[in-house]
């Protein structure tokens, strides 16, 4: 049965809350989707998130997914929901969903032109791609034979009618580039509209991970960034000003360097940690910038069963924010706007001044 008719106003289900390529027994990987009158948008598609896809909506609600960049454990499960909707009686997309996402940048990202050098000679002519080859390939060669036999013996359509990929044009404006400027002062800029949403994004500090955005969605009822994975960022805090609510990335990097054993790739992982992601300590700082109604933290890291002290991590946000905290836990429901944030999840780790039971 579609759930258009019984769902009105704005929510925001975590399908995911898990960060980074782990396989956790306790968070599936990092996956939002937010809701308005019935229709799904879905940001990310990390390992385990499909299977909390239906927690809150139907296939035939999903109208697009935007990935916040290409890291595995923000794709792993991609292909499974664009396969999975298409043409099974009953569970079935009602329209065509579009994929939006990274293009495929110039060249491989890169520190500087010498580090530039240097890279090149480490991935030996290895290539990116964009989102709408990742759509095409999956269709196309992981998913073929699948499609290809489901074609000729259940008579379904061709899936490229149902499903599109969609690489996200950066204004010229921005001037970014993978090299020289991966993460440039700019504005927000829209990448998708129609009755309901305006979606908006802008390039946010992920080191070598570019182009990664962060996304906002508006709607009448209200207003919900979510970070993607990044730095303390200035664009991130534009783009979320006065928003309803924030979803943002966290980390304890003390807590995921104990979880990793000393060898040789340590000090590299170590690194990216350090300037890829947003601490504890920081994020809370983050969403007082940017004057938001209330902070959910997500993607969390560590991801292993009981590494992180979520706790300790919205204590420091709280205090430094001064408004609510909530650690989100998969399957959680936020409402937003007519509706109000009341109530907040339906489980997690709530601070609006003190931990809840």
């Amino acid at each position: 049965m579609s759930t258009q008719q019984q769902h009105t106003g704005m929510s925001v289900h975590t399908l995911g809350t898990g960060g980074g390529p782990i396989v956790s027994g306790s968070r599936a990987g990092t996956s939002t989707a937010i809701r308005v009158d019935g229709a799904t948008y879905v940001i990310d598609c990390g390992m385990g998130s499909i299977r909390n896809y239906r927690t809150s909506s139907a296939w035939e609600d999903l109208r697009a997914v935007f990935l916040t960049h290409h890291h595995s454990d923000h794709v792993y499960d991609l292909g499974a929901f664009l396969v999975t909707g298409w043409q099974v009686p009953g569970e079935s997309f009602s329209r065509p969903v579009r994929v939006y996402g990274p293009g495929r940048p110039a060249r491989i990202p890169a520190e500087s032109p010498e580090h530039a050098r240097e890279i090149d000679e480490r991935v030996a002519g290895r290539t990116m791609a964009g989102t709408a080859e990742m759509v095409d390939a999956l269709l196309d060669r992981v998913f073929a034979s699948d499609i290809a036999i489901r074609m000729a013996d259940e008579g379904r359509d061709e899936p490229h009618g149902w499903v599109s990929g969609h690489d996200i044009e950066i204004p010229a404006s921005a001037q970014a580039d993978p090299v020289l400027a991966r993460h440039p002062r700019m504005e927000p800029f829209e990448v998708y509209r129609d009755e309901l949403v305006t979606i908006s994004a802008i390039l946010v500090d992920h080191r070598l991970c570019y182009p990664a955005f962060g996304f906002r969605v508006d709607s009448a009822y209200g207003s919900v960034m979510v970070s993607g994975d990044t730095a303390v960022s200035e664009n991130c805090i534009r783009l979320a000003q006065g928003a309803d609510l924030l979803l943002h990335e966290v980390m304890d990097l003390d807590a995921i360097l104990a979880t990793l054993p000393e060898g040789p790739k340590r000090s590299g992982i170590e690194v990216h940690l350090r300037e890829s992601h947003t601490s504890f300590d920081d994020v809370g700082k983050v969403a007082r910038a940017a004057g938001v109604g209330r902070l959910v933290l997500h993607h969390i890291v560590p991801n292993t069963p009981g590494a992180a002290d979520t706790a300790k991590m919205a204590a420091a946000a709280a205090r430094d924010f001064g408004g609510s905290v909530t650690v989100a836990e998969d399957n959680d429901v936020f409402l937003v706007g007519e509706r109000g944030m009341s109530g907040g999840p339906s489980r997690g780790l709530d601070l609006t001044g003190a931990v809840s039971a």
